[in-house]
């Protein structure tokens, strides 16, 4: 559970409670389309292979802010912020001398200039290996989730997308470091599995891994980073494990480095497309294409969900 002391550091007047409700109520009425995703894009440009995605926030917000506007202009309801490996230990990996603060504010601001429905700010796996809860790299990554969730809400965020996890082990303190600081606002989890839909750093089932999470505060749950597949094949099950909405959000297939183009993916959106009405027949609230995806993924999905409604 949060701790109400730790809770009474952080200032929480400018979270965006009424956003949060609408995006809530929005998950359980309807199904929603969510922007794919920011890194591989931004990866695929020219001579950016190398170039550590967080680090376009700050230095080229023009080109980050274009993404998104092409995302909301394919239809997609749901943005999600440029953070995914915002922490500060990410960061620090990355040789980004901004601070967590400077970094996530300035990706929301990035997502703004799209004019968003709805906006939740992405936190990745922070990268730091902890042995047991009372260990000092334990509150190390429990503090650098709480200090980035932060970050996000204060700017405004409608909610919190806890994504590609591997493990519930690295889920844990990113669950209680988020949670410090939610204050009630919404934390969408989801984990990234295997052909089996198992997850792909423990090998613990969809099922298992659900509970965990809404056990410890997730208001969704779901997978991303995983083939059509393994998406196929968790949809219905999450669907029977899970009391909150469920999410859906495949990638592409395995990138290939290009001398001159950098990562290069095979993207198919006619393959999401014929996938999207079984994801929402197997009771899909959220759906989204994520890494090696585009825009052209996200406008085919956004032309299933118009057939179907």
């Amino acid at each position: 559970m949060p701790s109400t002391e730790i809770q009474a550091d952080f200032e929480t007047a400018y979270y965006n409670r009424s956003g949060a409700e609408e995006l809530m109520s929005r998950l359980v009425d309807e199904v929603l389309l969510a922007q794919g995703p920011m890194g591989s894009v931004l990866m695929s440009e020219e001579g950016a292979s190398d170039v550590p995605a967080a680090y376009w926030n700050e230095v080229e917000p023009q080109e980050v802010s274009r993404i998104h506007e092409l995302y909301a202009a394919s239809g997609a309801q749901l943005l999600i912020t440029n953070t995914f490996q915002a922490s500060t230990p990410a960061l620090g990996r990355a040789g980004i001398s901004s601070s967590a603060q400077q970094v996530n504010r300035a990706a929301v601001d990035c997502a703004r200039v799209a004019c968003p429905q709805h906006l939740a700010g992405s936190i990745g796996p922070c990268g730091v290996d902890w042995l047991t809860v009372r260990s000092a790299e334990f509150r190390r990554a429990r503090d650098a989730y709480r200090e980035q969730a932060h970050a996000l809400l204060a700017c405004g965020v409608d909610a919190l997308m806890l994504e590609t996890f591997t493990s519930v082990r690295d889920l844990e303190p990113a669950l209680l470091g988020a949670g410090d600081v939610a204050d009630g606002m919404p934390l969408l989890v989801s984990f990234a599995i295997d052909g089996s839909a198992d997850l792909v750093g423990d090998g613990l089932s969809i099922e298992g891994a659900i509970l965990f999470a809404e056990k410890h505060g997730a208001s969704a749950v779901g997978v991303n980073s995983c083939s059509i597949d393994a998406a196929n094949a968790a949809v219905r099950r999450m669907a029977r494990a899970a009391r909150t909405p469920i999410m859906v959000r495949p990638g592409g297939d395995v990138p290939v480095r290009d001398d001159d183009k950098g990562l290069i993916w095979a993207e198919d959106p006619e393959a999401f497309e014929r996938a999207c009405r079984g994801w929402i027949e197997g009771g899909a609230h959220l759906i989204g294409g994520c890494c090696g995806t585009t825009a052209r993924t996200t406008a085919s999905l956004a032309e299933a969900l118009d057939r179907g409604r």
